[in-house]
């Protein structure tokens, strides 16, 4: 029962920014707390591979929290699936940009940290998807999820403000703290894996 933290196999950037192919990032560290490069550049890779195909991304976060702790991630991946399935059937999506991380402090079970990056010419606002999301997870007999007040930006190709903002959000999950507890067969993080267009 991987009650005890694993190390991520990643260096940790401790200063507040990301170098991005275009100019420096502002990330989300603190004195204390870094954050994981293996993330910040999963992040980075996916917004870029959207942006590549979308000239409009939109791009939300929101948390999920489990009564029980399990040392996999498989409600998780369930409900991940469900959601895709989901977006596929409603809104005609075809790809769906993701980024979750695995954390687990204070409280005696892990909880998620989610990320997606949609087709902003399709999805303007987040909420029909979070209100998906809160009653699905909630019918599983698991807390509401958590939405943070400002938890979603629309981010347009070529623009450094949008696209920095987001990124400045995105930053919070590849935070050092709260990692590592899990079964050693299960992820900390994982992203979807669209290619950017050249």
């Amino acid at each position: 029962m991987g009650k005890n933290p694993q190390r991520l196999d990643s260096p940790v950037i401790r200063v507040p920014v990301w170098r991005h192919k275009t100019g420096e990032l502002e990330i989300n560290v603190t004195k204390r707390y870094g954050c994981y490069s293996t993330i910040l550049k999963a992040a980075q890779g996916q917004m870029d591979a959207m942006l590549s195909r979308y000239s409009r991304v939109l791009v939300f976060r929101l948390d999920l929290h489990l009564c029980e702790y399990s040392g996999n991630n498989e409600k998780l991946s369930m409900m991940m699936r469900r959601f895709k399935g989901w977006l596929g059937d409603k809104y005609g999506l075809e790809l769906v940009g993701h980024l979750w991380v695995r954390e687990m402090e204070k409280a005696k079970s892990q909880h998620y940290h989610l990320v997606f990056m949609l087709n902003g010419h399709k999805i303007r606002h987040p909420s029909k998807l979070i209100s998906w999301i809160e009653r699905y997870w909630e019918t599983r007999n698991e807390p509401k999820p958590y939405t943070p007040r400002a938890c979603y930006t629309m981010v347009a190709r070529n623009d450094p403000e949008t696209y920095g903002k987001a990124f400045y959000r995105i930053s919070y999950l590849a935070k050092e703290r709260g990692k590592g507890y899990k079964d050693a067969t299960a992820n900390n993080y994982s992203a979807s894996r669209i290619k950017p267009l050249r």
